[in-house]
């Protein structure tokens, strides 16, 4: 697969052409693949295609509309990102939810389209929404991005990287805590690329080590016995019930997400026509972008260590600081990202300001892009307007009259968008662009967060919209949990009957073990 930094996006051609490659590719290494399911696309659309009739429910078709989301989205960074106020979710989670994103989505889009910061840039038409943009993921909770191609495995068991050595190496590691590499190259594009489902996964060292741990709790598996099959069958139903019982009750409203798991009510498509929501993707699930951290206690050789480093030592992102495979001395310490014996870092609150690195993204070699291809914030922003997705305010009231009788959602006026602005600048742009009465849906599901729950979970609208796609995914997903009667957790955990990630972590060997 073409490498995917962030801030790239792979084209339709690219992608069809990595998928004739590593079918090649699979069928002539000896090893074997593991693949999910041969490589294909599926549509994006929208959870309320009505919207699109009225131009009122869009934000405005003009260049000072566009120039204006620049300006927000440049004034969406946190001048001071260690003073503000953290939520009560473990670090991990953001990295989670960040791999869930690399299972279920992956832009690919016509050659044709405009770059995301073209200064002429318009909408996309509805057909060349519908023609020219796919998801290259499978779109349900199987663990593609493990499984799929080109992720290599010996018999039963996935394989692993080794760490180089450096010295450091934190106490109770072995030598397989890296993923599966290809040797080095001249092409930065192939250069000790990551053999994996998604190389998104190499493109910072957490998410990296998370990939790691779940490549491992499979081997552990089989080495319990399982067959593969078997092994994977049980990974995606504890990963699924991780993502429904862990990851959606901390992240959203634990009602919303029980309501959802008992009934979907806003995204249920055909099984035969189903769809990746634009209003999911590209707006209400980059809540996480503001929870991400500038630094972190790594492990015991950096406390703390900054995103730029942690960027560093991967292959997608930064090179891998020179060496072959990760250096030992870089192998993660988990109890500072969940909750063991003491409480882990936290992650930031959800709300409009991001930390600095997201406003210098890398390239492929490591270095920052230029201007506002560096900006995740402006970047977002445009991306929102470039895929027609409709206002905040049209989202939350189409969501009102879709579950009147079943929940209150409010609808955010001019002065609570201008209340949970996180800067007078942000004010100022807000109003400059006329945002205040028809917000961007991305930073209105940030703004409700800040403002009806203080940063510390989606309101609800990002609730309603997270754990109804995410719910409807896993509804669909091979080895569903929610169409296995009764189905309850069978691994070990640190409470019968649960399985969070922290019991993920324990299974893969990479957290101390349960007494």
């Amino acid at each position: 697969m073409p490498r995917l930094p962030h801030g790239k996006t792979i084209t339709i051609d690219e992608f069809r052409e990595a998928r004739d490659t590593l079918t090649v590719r699979s069928a002539d290494i000896p090893l074997g693949f593991a693949a999910v399911r041969p490589l294909t696309t599926q549509d994006f659309g929208f959870l309320f295609p009505e919207l699109q009739q009225n131009p009122d429910n869009l934000l405005p078709q003009s260049s000072a509309t566009r120039d204006a989301l620049v300006e927000l989205g440049r004034v969406m960074l946190d001048e001071n990102p260690e003073s503000g106020e953290n939520t009560d979710i473990p670090a991990a989670y953001t990295y989670f939810g960040q791999f869930v994103d690399h299972d279920i989505t992956l832009e690919a889009q016509s050659a044709e389209l405009p770059e995301l910061v073209d200064p002429d840039l318009v909408p996309l038409s509805l057909g060349q929404i519908e023609n020219d943009l796919q998801n290259a993921r499978t779109a349900t909770l199987e663990l593609d991005s493990v499984y799929g191609l080109p992720a290599p495995r010996v018999g039963p068991r996935m394989q692993l990287g080794t760490v180089s050595e450096f010295g450091g190496r934190p106490p109770g590691k072995d030598d397989f805590n890296d993923l599966p590499r290809e040797g080095r190259s001249s092409n930065p594009e192939l250069d000790r690329a990551a053999k994996i489902g998604d190389e998104r996964n190499d493109e910072s060292t957490i998410i990296a080590q998370l990939h790691v741990a779940f490549l491992r709790a499979h081997n552990q598996l089989v080495d319990g016995g399982r067959t593969f099959g078997a092994a994977r069958r049980v990974l995606r139903q504890h990963y699924q019930h991780i993502v429904l019982h862990d990851f959606l009750k901390r992240i959203c409203a634990p009602q919303i997400v029980d309501e959802t798991i008992q009934q979907n009510r806003v995204y249920d498509p055909d099984p035969d026509n189903t769809f990746m929501p634009l209003e999911f993707a590209v707006a209400a699930y980059r809540f996480g972008h503001s929870m991400v951290r500038a630094e972190y206690d790594f492990n015991l050789n950096f406390l703390p260590a900054s995103l730029g480093l942690l960027f560093t030592f991967t292959a997608l992102s930064g090179q891998l600081g020179e060496f072959d495979t990760l250096p030992e001395n870089w192998i993660i310490q988990w109890p500072n990202f969940v909750d063991v014996d003491q409480p882990a870092t936290r992650t930031r609150r959800i709300d409009t300001k991001l930390v600095e690195p997201l406003f210098t993204l890398p390239d492929l070699r490591g270095q920052p892009r230029q201007g506002d291809r560096a900006r995740l914030a402006v970047r977002n922003l445009l991306r929102g307007y470039l895929l027609r997705l409709p206002t905040g305010q049209a989202v939350a009231r189409a969501l009102r009259q879709k579950l009147s009788g079943v929940r209150d959602i409010p609808v955010l006026g001019p002065n609570r968008i201008r209340n949970a602005a996180a800067s007078p600048d942000q004010v100022q742009k807000l109003e400059a662009g006329g945002f205040l009465e028809r917000t961007p849906l991305w930073y209105y599901i940030l703004a409700e967060a800040a403002l009806l729950e203080e940063g510390q979970r989606l309101g609800p609208v990002g609730s309603t919209i997270v754990a109804e796609v995410l719910v409807g995914l896993i509804r669909r997903s091979e080895n569903s949990i929610l169409r296995i009667t009764d189905w309850e957790p069978t691994l070990p955990s640190a409470q019968p009957g649960t399985f969070t990630l922290t019991d993920l972590l324990r299974v893969a060997r990479v957290l101390k073990q349960l007494q």
